[in-house]
């Protein structure tokens, strides 16, 4: 019978491979890292349009339109799992539809890291503008890529004690 000469990788070798993969996971763990946050900041914002669309469409109806807006601004909050809470509306046939449409037990805030809030912020003026935004913790504005003029009209960078969205 004869007899093989193949003996393997040798030690030194084996330690050399896995130092040049500790090398590149090193690197390519924060790029990783911060494309997951963006596609997480970018799924909220999608959120966001998509609850706003259904606000949209419930004031499209005059009778919720007029039982909505009296003669001021609107504000309220649309949290997951609880879904729309307008303040100051008795008449919660808006929240109704708008729950109905986008259902808050599928709605989540994905990135926890580069949000304030818990719930979405929002704001229906009296001319039926909407507005839907979480506000950016500063620490994070500029790291996820988002300035107060680069922001989606949907969301803002956080300033002072303001809430206002920027448009």
């Amino acid at each position: 019978m004869k007899k093989l000469n193949n003996k393997g990788f040798s030690l030194v070798e084996l330690i050399i491979v896995i130092a040049i993969m500790a090398v590149l996971a090193g690197a390519l763990a924060p790029a990783l890292i911060t494309y997951i946050e963006k596609s997480r900041i970018s799924t909220d914002k999608q959120t966001a349009d998509t609850i706003r669309s259904a606000i949209q469409a419930a004031l499209a109806d005059d009778t919720i339109y007029d039982a909505t807006i009296k003669d001021a601004a609107i504000s309220g909050t649309y949290t997951p799992g609880t879904g729309l809470d307008l303040k100051d509306v008795s008449d919660k046939a808006c929240a109704n539809q708008v729950n109905d449409n986008v259902k808050p037990a599928n709605v989540k805030i994905k990135s926890k890291k580069a949000w304030n809030e818990t719930a979405f912020q929002v704001r229906i003026t009296t001319d039926g503008d909407v507005r839907v935004f979480l506000t950016y913790k500063k620490a994070n504005a500029t790291k996820y890529g988002a300035t107060e003029n680069a922001c989606s009209d949907t969301m803002k960078v956080e300033s002072g004690s303001s809430t206002t969205p920027t448009t």
